[in-house]
């Protein structure tokens, strides 16, 4: 809305550390400077490490039902209407809270954390012509040398230095597998979180 100034989301309920006494978790949240939409723009809202839940009503909460016992991670980020997520650190809020009982953080909020967000589901027709990889990234900035991202597409990998989309052309109809790491300057993986992510998607082509 104002170019100069930055898009900003904060979830406000949970807390972080808060311990709910119930198995439905609300997710409240504040955006400044970004309008919500049906079908543009929208949020992605991660649980603990399940695959993004997109949300486009800014003035009602994110529900998840059934959440188990112990201690879970919600990460969110705004997105554009393709699905590209916003890369400004005031885009990005995380938030550690417990369900009945406490558990173990499986997130130190000092060191890099790699959040998965798409590919995601079924590609049919010319949705399925070129689709995006995209993830968010906190507490690390990706250089040669440095921090790099290695996605594995069908058993091919492939090293990102720079934070920026990519997008695939081409795939061909069938079941895809792709696996998402952060590694150090040493090639190895960054032991946080879940810093590696494997999934499938599916590409339909008419």
């Amino acid at each position: 809305l104002d170019p100069s100034k930055p898009i900003t989301l904060k979830i406000t309920s949970p807390k972080e550390g808060e311990v709910l006494l119930t198995n439905e978790v609300k997710m409240r949240f504040e955006l400044t400077n970004y309008d919500l939409a049906q079908g543009e723009n929208h949020i992605h809202v991660i649980l603990d490490n399940q695959p993004y839940r997109p949300h486009y009503d800014e003035n009602a909460p994110v529900v998840f039902k059934d959440v188990p016992e112990g201690t879970h991670v919600l990460r969110t980020f705004p997105s554009r209407p393709w699905h590209e997520s916003w890369k400004n650190q005031e885009a990005f809020e995380m938030v550690t809270f417990h369900v009945k009982k406490k558990g173990k953080n499986p997130i130190d909020y000092a060191k890099p954390v790699l959040t998965f967000s798409r590919p995601k589901g079924v590609y049919e027709g010319e949705k399925g012509e070129k689709i995006l990889l995209d993830f968010w990234l906190w507490n690390a900035d990706l250089r040669e040398g440095g921090y790099q991202v290695r996605y594995t597409l069908d058993g091919k990998s492939h090293l990102l230095a720079k934070w920026e989309p990519v997008w695939w052309e081409g795939l061909t109809s069938g079941t895809h597998t792709i696996v998402l790491e952060l590694l150090d300057s040493n090639g190895k993986l960054v032991n946080n979180g879940w810093n590696r992510t494997e999934r499938t998607f599916e590409v339909k082509n008419e």
